[in-house]
């Protein structure tokens, strides 16, 4: 049950997302520009492979993204599962709780990462023959081991990468982390440039860039910990393995999809060497450099829409999370065909910057247009997956990502295949397209139960009338059977935060609006979420004293009786707002 204001003011339904639209906008942008960072770092790698050693080299680099495909179940299952959890902790209130799972998820990725590293550099000859690079006299093995020797060496700091990335964006640090992941780009950049074209290292060269990329990223995010007001830390404790079983289900819900990716690809990269030889190859690696590029605005999107949704779904907050979708998927439709259309009238281009030339250029510009008629479904999916995530629909999630990467593309690229190669490029659209009308149903089928009941409420400083707030709570805590002492608790809690906020952040001018939501959970807690957009102000901060000729003390003494009567409370500052969590 939600419970809306009736008689809630024009202007206060007019502005009743001010607080998504802004904290979208916040967030949005810094991750576009880590999206847009990503994707130039990897066809940076396979650009100067390209150029410098051809058909050879990009086949090099379409053989080891089955092993990435791996590496990116555990590092960003990893990553994506701690960074939900955190979110919701601190959307709940527990700061400790968060902290603990940020800090037993960072042993877990040290642990894990090392095992990678060693189980890959000893079973290197057994990973180069499933991956069918050739003879072990050949220039294209060669290549391979030696850039997966090079990329196992530095897994510990790839798993480091992401989970700090993913952690710190979600303390209210987007920007350290966005700054963070595009210098580590664009280091990684600049290196490729350095190490391939001008010392001459081939491929080894662009694992060299990759890793020392990545490094210069750990330490720019290593900076958030020093930040006094970060929640962010490690703490050691015993291992939950509880808590970490729950983490690692809701990340491998979307990477776990990287598994079938890895098995589609193994089987494509086999089907096109046959059909194509390294040719073939070398246009597939092109398209899944133009797949980073075209699809980046989605993983901007994705990475936008999954920490907000969390922070929503803690306060129960259906309403932003229907607006965050809206606003994902409205930019998502119009940035995407934007973005397609443009490779569409560029793809020739595109092959002969990558290294193509004669009638390669033909087939790789009519594989790169086909493949961008896919970006706005692939899109789709993406964006709906990252809200599902986030909101605990990990089996969607899980269904999405199987559909898409492995079980739908998989069954086009052999069946299509068979009609030759030109038709196999259909793949990537037949795919998505079928992905959507699968899992679509499916969800609306099985909706969500709601959990709690909840109240919400606009309060606009300057014009609303603050008793019609008091009035509307009452009568729902009554309604929800809630007794007078419990609903004598809860008003005295909101009148007295509400008027410290409005006492002492507000300046009285322009929009000032402060957001109430009031929750009776399913395990009987009482929650209140409050959201404000004035400066920086923690009304359980405010001096206490009993001098009663002192102003403040008298305007904290209101503060001091909901301190006492809460069980517990917790603020932050988040996304360009005050964000306060009180349980009583």
């Amino acid at each position: 049950m939600e419970r809306q204001p009736e008689a809630m003011n024009e202007t206060v339904n007019l502005k009743r997302h001010t607080f998504t639209d802004k904290m979208f906008r916040r967030l949005f942008l810094p991750t576009l520009f880590s999206a847009i960072g990503w994707a130039l770092g990897d066809i940076a790698d396979a650009l100067f492979v390209g150029i410098r050693l051809g058909n050879a080299g990009l086949a090099t680099m379409s053989l080891v993204a089955p092993i990435y495909m791996i590496y990116n179940v555990l590092d960003v299952g990893i990553a994506v599962g701690t960074s939900v959890k955190y979110t919701q902790a601190l959307g709940k209130g527990e700061a400790k709780k968060g902290v603990e799972i940020f800090s037993q998820m960072l042993i877990v990725a040290v642990v894990t990462s090392i095992a990678v590293c060693a189980v890959g550099l000893l079973a290197m000859p057994y990973i180069l023959q499933f991956l069918g690079a050739g003879s072990p006299h050949g220039a294209l093995w060669s290549y391979t081991r030696e850039y997966l020797q090079i990329m196992f060496l530095g897994t510990p700091i790839t798993f480091l990468y992401f989970l700090l990335y993913y952690c710190v964006r979600c303390d209210d640090n987007e920007k350290l982390a966005s700054a963070g992941y595009i210098i580590g780009y664009f280091t990684d950049v600049v290196a490729s440039a350095v190490f391939i074209m001008g010392f001459g290292l081939g491929v080894k060269g662009a694992i060299y860039a990759t890793v020392l990329g990545k490094a210069v990223g750990v330490c720019i995010f290593c900076f958030h910990f020093t930040r006094k007001w970060a929640i962010l830390r490690f703490r050691p404790s015993k291992p939950d393995f509880k808590l970490i079983s729950s983490a690692l289900k809701t990340g491998m819900a979307s990477s776990f999809g990287f598994i079938g990716q890895f098995a589609a690809l193994l089987i494509v990269n086999n089907i096109l060497y046959k059909l194509g030889g390294s040719g073939a190859l070398a246009v597939l690696n092109i398209v899944q450099d133009v797949s980073y590029v075209a699809l980046a605005i989605y993983t901007a999107l994705g990475d936008t829409v999954q920490p907000l949704s969390g922070t929503f779904f803690a306060e129960h907050n259906k309403g932003a999370i229907k607006r965050v979708m809206t606003l994902g998927i409205l930019i998502g439709i119009i940035s995407g065909a934007v973005i397609a259309l443009v490779f569409v009238l560029c793809a020739p281009s595109v092959c002969r910057l990558f290294g193509l030339n004669g009638s390669q250029i033909a087939s790789g510009a009519f594989a790169v247009r086909l493949f961008c008629i896919s970006v706005i479904p692939a899109g789709l999916n993406i964006t709906w997956s990252a809200c599902f995530q986030a909101i605990k629909r990990e089996k969607i999630v899980f269904l999405i990502n199987q559909l898409r990467t492995f079980v739908c593309f998989l069954a086009f690229a052999v069946v299509l295949s068979q009609l030759g190669i030109k038709w196999f490029w259909f793949t990537f659209l037949g795919a998505e397209v079928l992905t959507i009308i699968i899992w679509v149903p499916i969800a609306l089928s099985k909706k969500q139960e709601a959990s709690g009941k909840v109240f919400s409420y606009l309060l606009d400083v300057n014009s609303t009338d603050f008793s019609e707030l008091i009035s509307k709570a009452e009568a729902f805590c009554e309604e929800n059977g809630a007794d007078i002492k419990k609903i004598y608790t809860i008003t005295i809690c909101i009148e007295e935060v509400c008027q410290a906020i409005i006492e002492n952040a507000f300046k009285k001018t322009g929009e000032e609006y402060v957001q109430l939501t009031l929750c009776f959970e399913d395990d009987g807690a009482i929650m209140l979420h409050f959201r404000d957009n004035a400066v920086n102000f923690n009304p359980f901060a405010m001096k206490i004293g009993q001098d009663y000729d002192n102003p403040e003390h008298v305007s904290s003494l209101g503060i001091q009786m909901v301190r006492k009567k809460s069980k517990q409370f917790f603020y932050r500052r988040y996304s360009g707002f005050n964000t306060l969590t009180v349980e009583v």
